[in-house]
């Protein structure tokens, strides 16, 4: 051969194995599921393996748009998993994946041990935020790898939101053999949890070993599922942090029927006629058409008669919620978010107490005091988060540890070091305290790429040592739970189980983790009438059935 032709052929041979090698490295791993093989990518730390972008429900395209998710086609070739799928079409807003939106967007994602682990590792499934309007599971504060490192298998997901996820209409009624409609994205999250049921082993995990977690909408989520008869016995233990279905307010929770009037609205919006006229629309032309009903939250999880035979509040008043474990709890200043940009006046705020309390107001004034400006903001950051966060979730933990199941309820206070003059809404941030999600970085213990991804100055300045040891005190916690239901072990401040009345009921993640008594107490028992008695609240179940 020529030194030519032999050059020519070196280098040839030379580009295919630095192909081969792009395309399959030497550390990747091949897990068989029941829907094909999938080949790995390896984290920042090679003994974890991570899978992105797997299919758990076929495209929700065409016919299966508002339909229950249907089965995956399998895949006969290896399908290397090393891109996170599409984000189902949705509001935008926060981290958007490169493959941006879509409504072929049923993808979930795996942390794993690079090896096979001498004994099933327990299953973490999470189940993000957006206000059932956005979001999804490669958001980097979700980044599974610190906590498979810990021993765990992670799951992170995508699930239908807004108007693909949560339109019921009379027509989609009708064609449904349940005769229910809406909670589309409800179901995909159950299809999720079959996944892992069925794929946990490949990948090292225990499917008898399952906890279900989710922040925001994704822990508003978890009660659903809790409550749930088609999620009954798919998870063993629950994380809820900020934001569960667990409040007595009437219509907290809207009817079927209640549900596909909005969805009439819609169709005549859009100018469609049935079933079929809806699916014929583009998804810009659903998403404009939703947009112009002048209502954010229009599209919501409902009582359908499939997901959920009652409201939530109601499944958990008769007792018949999954007695699993669970950790819950909720953030210092949760309705800092939700402050109006325009301050209210003293006037404007006790319109603001009646809408939330109704005939119940005039028991809570003075909870809420606006006589100097600075009550004013307090008052107002309270009345947000505790009618939508504070309130419902001590009610969750009052109500599930009734039933005899381990409660475990925490408050999450650390104020995020500001960014140099940052401002909320005009106000100085570190005055806020922490902010609603703050607190879901510390757990999966991501920091800098949750809240510094795309700033240099945040990863090299912004987080002081009690972050950090923060941090690694809730992964340990966290972790610990989703092994055992018991948020303890070796190294870690005692974490007492919730029992009102008792001595230190409530773990505070503030500057370091420790127990006290809950000062909220009287606070929320005095909210807890105001929504009950005042209000003239009855828990009425809209099925005969019991679970």
């Amino acid at each position: 051969m020529s030194p030519l032709k032999h050059n020519a052929t070196s280098i040839a041979i030379s580009l295919i194995i630095m192909s081969l090698s792009i395309q399959h490295p030497a550390h990747a791993e091949i897990v068989v599921t029941r829907e094909g093989k999938l080949r790995s990518v390896a984290g920042k730390d090679p003994e974890v393996a991570v899978y992105r972008g797997i299919p758990f429900a076929a495209p929700p395209l065409g016919e299966l748009r508002w339909r229950p998710p249907q089965p995956v086609t399998p895949w006969p070739d290896v399908r290397v998993a090393n891109a996170f799928g599409a984000y189902c079409v949705g509001i935008k807003f926060g981290f958007i994946p490169p493959a941006g939106m879509n409504e072929d967007c049923l993808y979930l994602n795996v942390w794993a041990p690079a090896k096979t682990p001498a004994r099933r590792l327990p299953v973490m499934v999470w189940i993000h935020g957006g206000g059932f309007q956005g979001g999804g599971g490669a958001d980097p504060a979700f980044d599974g790898e610190r906590l498979a490192r810990q021993g765990l298998v992670v799951v992170t997901c995508n699930y239908r939101v807004g108007v693909f996820g949560f339109l019921a209409h009379p027509d989609l009624t009708r064609e449904s053999d349940d005769h229910a409609s809406g909670n589309y994205g409800l179901l995909d999250q159950v299809a999720v949890l079959k996944w892992v049921n069925r794929n946990a082993e490949a990948f090292g995990g225990d499917p008898a070993n399952v906890t279900i977690a989710g922040e925001s909408a994704g822990s508003y989520s978890v009660s659903a599922l809790t409550a749930s008869p088609l999620a009954r016995g798919l998870f063993h233990r629950a994380i809820a942090q900020s934001g569960g279905y667990l409040s007595p307010k009437p219509g907290a929770m809207r009817t079927l029927e209640e549900s596909e009037k909005v969805g009439v609205r819609l169709a005549q919006a859009l100018g469609a006629t049935g079933a079929s006229g809806l699916r014929g629309k583009s998804a810009d032309e659903v998403m404009g058409a939703a947009a112009k009903l002048g209502d954010f939250y229009a599209f919501q999880p409902g009582i359908d008669g499939r997901f959920l035979k009652e409201a939530v509040y109601a499944t958990y008043a008769m007792g018949q919620q999954a007695r699993v474990p669970l950790l819950l709890g909720s953030n210092t200043e949760e309705g800092a978010f939700l402050l109006p940009e325009q301050r209210p006046s003293a006037k404007e705020f006790q319109t603001l107490l009646a809408t939330t309390y109704g005939a119940g107001a005039s028991m809570v004034q003075d909870v809420y005091p606006v006589d100097t400006p600075a009550n004013a903001l307090r008052s107002e950051l309270n009345l947000f988060a505790d009618s939508a966060f504070t309130y419902p979730m001590w009610k969750w933990a009052l109500m599930h540890g009734a039933s005899g199941a381990p409660v475990y309820l925490y408050q999450f206070g650390r104020t995020l070091p500001p960014m140099p003059g940052q401002l909320y809404k005009g106000i100085a941030r570190g005055q806020l305290g922490a902010f609603h999600g703050d607190e879901v970085a510390y757990a999966f213990g991501t920091l800098d790429s949750a809240f510094g991804a795309l700033d240099q100055w945040s990863r090299k300045n912004r987080w002081e040592r009690v972050d950090h040891d923060l941090s690694d005190a809730m992964v340990g916690y966290w972790s610990n739970f989703v092994k055992t239901g018991d948020p303890n072990g070796s190294g870690l401040p005692d974490w007492p189980r919730y029992e009102l009345g008792s001595k230190h009921p409530l773990m505070r993640f503030h500057d370091r983790p420790r127990a006290t008594p809950d000062d909220r107490t009287a606070r929320m028992t005095l909210l807890d009438a105001a929504f009950t008695e005042s209000r003239g609240a009855k828990i009425v179940p809209t099925s005969k059935t019991r679970r």
